[in-house]
């Protein structure tokens, strides 16, 4: 008989591996066991046949525990291993999250599945000849096991606390998926209000429950878990090109608008903060404004259930654009023009220094300007009178004379501060900033900064003088007006293209903003100052400031970005393949590391 007629006939449910393998001509072993489609599952740990054959789990139940080498907790790894039923494989997938009873103890260990895999049920080896010549139809899925690995998260206690896990589960243990939203909430040490980020999710789709409930995912918002709010100690929003980073971060901002804090300088005033938008691309103004296409009325609905905002700020939102000689804003309708005047380089002498200096020229200009500034009358504190200071050969003479500034460290201060674009960029006619700050700094306001509009030189001069002001305010004694004010008030500084600003580069001026930003960050608990960084290169972003940043909210990134942007290691291969609205939660003082879906609308004007 042929050998395909011969296959042919076997296809049924006697099939026989020793008879099949005898015909083929292959020697049978002793200890060889035929592969019957009706053979009895085989415990994971011991090989023994299941005894209770009646038994079926439930909708909800996925397996058992089983010792497949050995079954631990530590303090540091754990060993949990489940054995799924061919019934149920198709229901399982990484990342669930799951639940065991301990049985002998009320507790629940609460956890989520890291890993499946199969292993071999019997002597039949898949590399050999002989498996090759077996049909597939013959020797199917229910040849093998399938186990699940699971992370214990922590444990849920009858009266709904979380605690560590302390406990192990007992071998053959009924592991089951979760079946409430309260379990989700403890197992995973969720807040239950605060800033609304969106819903915790599994592979891309929210948990949902009976009659569609889903878990809503909350950024703490006050101090009664970690002692401050958490805005308070920074939120990084990473993720490449085109997976929705300002989608996200709209919504974020928006939820931040109208919330309360109390303000520790001030012996315990409540608060309304104020957020200031760096805003390179224009975009960030659609805070005033609701959608320009609704969603539909229940997803509005929805989101209000669980605390969520929705819709424009209105008039709590105002535009500031800043003048440049040859360039004019043109994007919102309504805004108000400022320039930076030159008197803001008596605070902060980087603001001229651009690039281009080193140490040792930056240190010498530090030292023209205070002298300068100590010189001249207030009213001529500008930008041309310092141009005729430095070109002054018979006062800076006296510098080369007495050796505090050698003659090649002059060429290089005057060819970049006389030869630059700050002509064009300081003391350009407009509101000096210096006198805005009571329309910027406002109690429950949004002040944008658009920067489009400006070139490479004038927008870092702008963005570094905002920058400079509010961490100096938030940090220091400040004596002026503006600084008095600014310290008056929770503020919420967002960055967006934060990676040009908060720079990795080793220049000088990049070295002063990045120092004077960590000590401000350092301090942002006690200050109420919250800084939302928001970026698609975190690798670029210095890595001091990097570290302050305690909530990271990472979208779709390669696997590298997502290790310097502080990615769990388990998620740091999937973050590539993640789409718009999807997204990784890292928080250690707020929750467990976990996947939100984040809204598939924006609550504000998004788009032109």
């Amino acid at each position: 008989m042929a050998d395909a007629e011969l296959g042919k006939r076997d296809l049924d449910l006697d099939f026989d591996l020793d008879k099949k393998l005898e015909r083929l001509g292959v020697p049978v072993g002793s200890g060889s066991k035929g592969l019957k489609a009706e053979a009895e599952p085989i415990d994971a740990g011991t090989g023994a046949s299941a005894e209770d054959k009646d038994y079926k789990l439930g909708p909800d139940e996925i397996g058992r525990v089983a010792i497949r080498e050995e079954l631990f907790i530590s303090t540091d790894e754990h060993c949990i291993e489940v054995y799924i039923p061919e019934e149920k494989r198709d229901e399982v997938a990484v990342g669930q999250y799951v639940v065991i009873p301990l049985g002998y103890r009320e507790e629940k260990l609460f956890a989520f599945i890291k890993k499946l895999s199969y292993r071999k049920r019997d002597a039949l080896d898949d590399m050999s000849e002989v498996h090759v010549l077996v049909s597939a139809d013959q020797v199917g899925e229910d040849e093998y096991i399938e186990l699940a690995q699971l992370e214990p998260l922590s444990m849920i206690t009858p009266d709904g606390r979380t605690l560590e896990v302390r406990y192990i589960p007992k071998p053959n243990s009924l592991v089951r998926r979760v079946q409430s939203k309260q379990e989700v909430i403890l197992g995973l040490d969720l807040p239950q209000d605060g800033l609304f980020l969106g819903y915790v999710a599994v592979n891309g789709e929210p948990i949902r429950f009976q009659g569609d409930l889903k878990v809503p995912y909350y950024l703490l918002n006050d101090a009664r878990k970690t002692g401050d709010p958490l805005i308070f100690t920074h939120v990084l929003i990473a993720g490449m090109s085109g997976r929705g980073k300002t989608h996200v971060a709209k919504n974020f901002l928006r939820q931040i608008v109208g919330s309360e804090y109390e303000l520790e300088r001030r012996g315990g005033e409540v608060r309304k903060p104020c957020l200031v938008i760096i805003d390179p691309d224009d975009e960030y103004w659609g805070l005033r404004d609701d959608p320009a296409v609704p969603p539909p009325r229940e997803a509005i609905e929805e989101l209000r259930s669980v605390g969520g905002k929705y819709g424009g700020v209105g008039s709590k939102l105002q535009v500031f654009a800043a003048v440049e000689a040859g360039r004019r804003y043109t994007g919102c309708d309504a805004y108000v023009e400022f320039t930076i005047p030159f008197e803001l380089v008596r605070d902060f002498p980087y603001l001229i220094a651009g690039g281009g200096l080193n140490e040792v020229q930056y240190a010498a200009l530090e030292r023209l300007v205070r002298d300068f500034f100590q010189k001249t009358p207030e009213k001529d504190w500008t930008y041309k009178s310092f141009q005729r200071f430095l070109e002054n050969d018979e006062e800076m003479q006296l510098y080369l004379n007495s050796g505090a500034v050698h003659e090649a460290t002059l060429g290089a201060i005057r060819r970049r501060v006389l030869r630059g674009p700050f002509k064009g960029i300081f003391d350009q006619g407009a509101n000096p900033i210096t006198q805005l700050y009571e329309a910027i700094f406002r109690e429950d306001s949004v002040s944008v900064f658009p920067t489009n509009h400006l070139s490479s030189e004038g927008e870092r001069v702008v963005v570094l003088a905002i920058l400079s002001m509010i961490a100096d305010a938030k940090t220091k004694a400040v004596s002026t007006e503006w600084g008095r004010r600014i310290a008056r008030y929770p503020v919420i500084l967002a960055v967006d293209e934060a990676h040009n600003f908060l720079t990795r580069a080793d220049t000088q001026q990049d070295r002063l903003i990045v120092e004077k930003f960590v000590a401000a960050a350092k301090q942002g608990r006690k200050n109420r100052l919250g800084l939302v960084l928001i970026t698609q290169n975190p690798q670029d972003v210095h890595e001091g400031v990097l570290s302050q940043i305690s909530t990271r909210i990472l979208l779709g990134m390669e696997p590298a970005m997502a290790e310097r942007a502080g990615a769990p290691k388990h998620f740091q291969k999937a973050l590539p393949y993640f789409e718009k609205g999807r997204m990784v939660v890292h928080s250690p003082d707020n929750s467990k590391p976990l996947e939100i879906r984040g809204l598939d609308f924006c609550v504000v004007r998004h788009g032109r």
